[in-house]
């Protein structure tokens, strides 16, 4: 996409958003009316001043947006992630991220004998899952005054509305305008980086835990991965079929002939240990399976060595702009971009400390 696409763009979402709410660096006037990502019409009846992240995505956000002193609460997941800073591990926690003790969350809610409406529960916008925004507001209904948003935070398309948005809704606006501004910087490398190359096929799996080569895990149209894999340069090749998280066979891939091969691989730390170690012993057998497979000798990925597996954890919130770095640096390895260094920067405006040593590309 041209530069000048990209800017039009952007442009029109933050014309979208400025339908809902004050323009970044407005005034901002209660009570508030706004539209989440799942499409519910949220009033804000008083400034927040207590927040409940209840996913790994809006923990990230909060504390990018320096808004952690206004956390309450979170998912209990979030102390196990070596991304998240000290500050948020330290909060009282509400049980798992897709299935929140609602009685806690409204003890933590109450002050003295009621709930004040300045709290604010954050969590993923999907409608057809329980930890969805309406679902969770449905299960919160009988506390009243506890407001519950959904924001995906994973996707670039909506990245700009989405922190813009939070920004307002949590007083963090300057912080929301340096966040994208960074943001966007990269974005629009990424972009240079890539315009008027050839594009590989993708082959994508992800969270294989022993998947037969009947049933291996991918992804197609609509998930978050999928548009980070295109928006990276890829050709994803699961494209033409319609479900977000489809099961394909391994002799399809085969006949697909993809470019390059990806196996994402889950770990609650910023990568794995170096080698030797029980991570590089994983990693090499994670690959080697994937290599001994069926016919894997005539496809190409495997015929050129572009078979890696990649940390998972950068592609689902909002580092997943490091994802997409990485992707677009596997697909094209001759574009100048840096991973490593964008992560760097990204964990350092999270008050987070790179490790250094660590593997987050094998090999």
């Amino acid at each position: 996409m041209p530069r000048k696409a990209s800017w039009n763009c952007i442009a029109v979402i933050l014309c979208i958003v400025m339908m809902h709410i004050p323009v970044l660096g407005e005034e901002i006037n209660y009570p508030l009316n706004m539209t989440d990502s799942a499409g519910r019409n949220v009033t804000i009846v008083m400034p927040i001043q207590r927040i409940i992240p209840i996913n790994t995505n809006a923990n990230e956000v909060v504390s990018m947006l320096k808004a952690v002193d206004k956390v309450v609460a979170v998912d209990e997941d979030e102390a196990k992630k070596s991304e998240m800073p000290k500050d948020i591990k330290k909060k009282p926690t509400i049980g798992k991220w897709s299935s929140p003790d609602y009685e806690m969350i409204g003890k933590i809610a109450m002050k003295g004998d009621s709930i004040v409406p300045d709290i604010l529960l954050i969590t993923y916008p999907e409608a057809d899952k329980s930890y969805g925004a309406e679902p969770v507001a449905k299960a919160l209904e009988s506390f009243k005054n506890i407001t519950v948003v959904g924001f995906k935070l994973s996707r670039p398309e909506t990245m700009n509305e989405e922190i813009t948005k939070l920004g307002i809704l949590l007083d963090r606006q300057k912080e929301a305008e340096e966040y994208l501004e960074w943001y966007n910087g990269y974005k629009n490398k990424i972009e240079d980086a890539i315009r008027g190359k050839t594009p590989p096929k993708v082959y994508v799996e992800i969270w294989n835990k022993g998947s037969g080569l009947g049933a291996l895990p991918s992804i197609g149209r609509g998930s978050a991965i999928y548009n980070q894999t295109k928006f990276a340069g890829g050709v994803n090749i699961c494209k033409d079929i319609a479900e977000m998280s489809p099961k394909v066979e391994w002799e399809w891939v085969t006949k697909m002939n993809p470019d390059v091969i990806v196996s994402l691989q889950s770990t609650d730390n910023i990568g794995w240990e170096k080698g030797p170690s029980q991570d590089s012993i994983m990693l090499e057998k994670v690959r080697n399976e994937i290599l001994s497979r069926p016919g894997a000798s005539a496809v190409s990925a495997v015929k050129n060595g572009r078979v890696y597996v990649v940390s998972g954890s950068q592609f689902y919130g909002l580092d997943s702009i490091v994802g997409v770095s990485y992707f677009a640096k596997l697909f094209y390895p001759d574009v100048e971009l840096a991973p490593e260094q964008i992560y760097k920067e990204y964990l350092e405006r999270m008050d987070v400390k790179y490790p250094e040593g660590r593997i987050l590309l094998y090999p």
